[in-house]
Protein backbone atom coordinates (compact mmCIF):
# COMPACT_ATOMS: atom_id res chain seq x y z
CA UNK A 1 0.00 0.00 0.00
CA UNK A 2 1.72 3.66 -0.86
CA UNK A 3 1.13 6.46 0.99
CA UNK A 4 -2.09 7.79 -1.48
CA UNK A 5 -4.02 4.61 -0.88
CA UNK A 6 -3.43 5.09 3.00
CA UNK A 7 -4.33 8.58 2.84
CA UNK A 8 -7.69 7.88 1.02
CA UNK A 9 -8.46 4.99 3.72
CA UNK A 10 -7.38 7.84 6.59
CA UNK A 11 -9.76 10.01 5.21
CA UNK A 12 -12.89 8.12 6.30
CA UNK A 13 -12.59 9.41 9.63
CA UNK A 14 -16.21 10.17 9.74
CA UNK A 15 -17.83 6.98 9.41
CA UNK A 16 -18.37 4.62 11.80
CA UNK A 17 -20.29 1.43 12.68
CA UNK A 18 -23.80 0.89 12.51
CA UNK A 19 -24.04 -0.41 16.31
CA UNK A 20 -23.65 0.89 19.93
CA UNK A 21 -20.05 0.24 21.22
CA UNK A 22 -21.42 -0.62 24.68
CA UNK A 23 -24.64 -2.39 24.68
CA UNK A 24 -24.94 -3.16 20.79
CA UNK A 25 -28.02 -1.22 19.96
CA UNK A 26 -28.87 -0.60 16.20
CA UNK A 27 -30.32 3.23 16.45
CA UNK A 28 -27.31 5.51 16.89
CA UNK A 29 -27.08 9.15 15.43
CA UNK A 30 -24.59 11.37 15.16
CA UNK A 31 -24.46 15.02 17.40
CA UNK A 32 -21.71 16.42 16.23
CA UNK A 33 -18.37 15.99 13.85
CA UNK A 34 -17.03 12.15 15.02
CA UNK A 35 -19.28 11.98 17.87
CA UNK A 36 -22.29 9.85 18.16
CA UNK A 37 -25.18 8.68 20.74
CA UNK A 38 -27.24 5.60 20.96
CA UNK A 39 -31.00 5.79 21.50
CA UNK A 40 -30.94 2.69 23.35
CA UNK A 41 -28.34 3.32 26.31
CA UNK A 42 -27.92 6.97 25.16
CA UNK A 43 -24.17 7.06 25.44
CA UNK A 44 -22.00 9.44 23.58
CA UNK A 45 -18.80 8.36 22.03
CA UNK A 46 -16.38 9.38 19.82
CA UNK A 47 -15.26 7.25 16.82
CA UNK A 48 -11.58 7.28 18.00
CA UNK A 49 -12.69 5.14 21.11
CA UNK A 50 -10.22 2.53 22.57
CA UNK A 51 -7.78 3.34 19.79
CA UNK A 52 -4.20 5.19 19.89
CA UNK A 53 -5.72 8.50 18.72
CA UNK A 54 -7.95 8.67 21.63
CA UNK A 55 -8.02 12.09 23.32
CA UNK A 56 -5.47 13.40 20.10
CA UNK A 57 -6.77 16.42 18.27
CA UNK A 58 -5.05 15.71 14.97
CA UNK A 59 -6.59 14.34 11.87
CA UNK A 60 -5.95 10.43 11.05
CA UNK A 61 -3.62 11.36 7.93
CA UNK A 62 -1.17 13.21 9.85
CA UNK A 63 -1.31 11.05 12.62
CA UNK A 64 0.16 8.02 9.64
CA UNK A 65 2.43 10.74 8.15
CA UNK A 66 3.99 10.80 12.00
CA UNK A 67 4.01 7.23 11.90
CA UNK A 68 5.98 6.87 8.55
CA UNK A 69 8.63 9.61 10.02
CA UNK A 70 8.82 7.05 12.80
CA UNK A 71 9.56 4.54 10.93
CA UNK A 72 12.18 6.72 9.05
CA UNK A 73 14.01 7.59 12.41
CA UNK A 74 13.12 10.71 12.39
CA UNK A 75 13.49 13.07 15.60
CA UNK A 76 10.77 14.45 16.93
CA UNK A 77 12.49 17.96 16.99
CA UNK A 78 12.52 17.81 13.21
CA UNK A 79 9.63 15.97 12.97
CA UNK A 80 7.09 18.38 14.75
CA UNK A 81 8.39 20.98 11.97
CA UNK A 82 7.31 18.77 9.07
CA UNK A 83 4.00 17.68 10.34
CA UNK A 84 3.27 21.34 11.64
CA UNK A 85 2.04 20.27 14.74
CA UNK A 86 3.02 21.35 18.15
CA UNK A 87 6.82 20.12 19.74
CA UNK A 88 4.57 18.53 23.13
CA UNK A 89 1.85 16.66 20.89
CA UNK A 90 4.50 14.98 18.24
CA UNK A 91 6.19 13.83 21.72
CA UNK A 92 2.75 12.51 22.34
CA UNK A 93 2.16 10.48 19.18
CA UNK A 94 6.02 9.12 19.17
CA UNK A 95 5.58 7.84 22.70
CA UNK A 96 1.94 6.34 21.99
CA UNK A 97 3.70 4.36 19.24
CA UNK A 98 6.32 3.51 21.15
CA UNK A 99 4.01 1.95 23.95
CA UNK A 100 1.94 0.13 21.47
CA UNK A 101 5.37 -0.94 20.17
CA UNK A 102 6.64 -2.19 23.55
CA UNK A 103 3.03 -3.63 24.51
CA UNK A 104 3.01 -6.05 20.80
CA UNK A 105 6.86 -7.27 22.10
CA UNK A 106 5.80 -7.77 25.51
CA UNK A 107 3.02 -10.18 24.69
CA UNK A 108 5.25 -12.59 22.88
CA UNK A 109 8.32 -13.00 25.01
CA UNK A 110 10.41 -14.90 22.78
CA UNK A 111 11.56 -11.27 21.16
CA UNK A 112 12.98 -10.03 24.56
CA UNK A 113 14.35 -13.18 25.78
CA UNK A 114 17.94 -14.29 25.78
CA UNK A 115 21.42 -12.80 27.79
CA UNK A 116 22.52 -9.05 26.71
CA UNK A 117 26.61 -9.64 26.43
CA UNK A 118 29.25 -6.83 28.00
CA UNK A 119 26.47 -5.32 29.96
CA UNK A 120 27.40 -4.35 34.39
CA UNK A 121 25.10 -2.71 36.07
CA UNK A 122 22.96 -0.97 33.18
CA UNK A 123 26.62 0.19 31.40
CA UNK A 124 28.29 -1.49 28.52
CA UNK A 125 31.66 -2.59 28.83
CA UNK A 126 34.74 -1.32 26.94
CA UNK A 127 37.68 -3.32 26.55
CA UNK A 128 39.91 0.49 26.78
CA UNK A 129 43.02 -1.60 25.52
CA UNK A 130 41.84 -2.52 22.37
CA UNK A 131 40.40 1.04 21.52
CA UNK A 132 43.79 2.73 22.44
CA UNK A 133 45.83 0.12 20.65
Amino acid sequence: MNLVELVQVTSSEEEADDRCPFCGHQKIGRIRRSFFKCYGCRKEWSIRKDSILEGLKISFTKFILAVKLFILEVPVNKAYKELELAYNTTHKIYNRIRQCIFKFVSEDDEFLSGEVEGVVNNFVSVNHDKILN
